[in-house]
């Protein structure tokens, strides 16, 4: 699955899981869906395959919601979380409108 595939699949998932894709994040990234090790964690096994922690499906939610009424386009929803995962900030152009 790619990272896109997740984020449009994001209403459907549980909301305690964990996206974790391949960096470099692009909407084509490599994505595993996972739940959350016991230290509630990235499981060993997904590390290993090389993918990083990218958001949780509740935080994803919550980054999406800057969009309020606002209709986004699937490929806007990917670039707007994938620069929230790696700024921890909502880029400027979330708010021109």
């Amino acid at each position: 699955m790619t990272l896109d595939e997740a984020v449009r699949q994001l209403d459907t998932l549980d909301e305690n899981a964990i996206l974790c894709a391949r960096p470099p994040w692009t909407p084509l990234s490599e994505c595993v869906i996972a739940l959350p090790d016991e230290d509630l964690g990235v499981p060993r096994h997904v590390k290993d395959a090389g993918l990083a922690y990218f958001l949780e499906v509740h935080v994803a939610h919550e980054v999406l919601r800057v969009f309020g009424d606002k209709p986004a386009t699937h490929e806007e929803r990917a670039r707007l979380l994938i620069y929230y995962a790696e700024n921890d900030a909502y880029p400027g152009w979330v708010y021109q409108g």
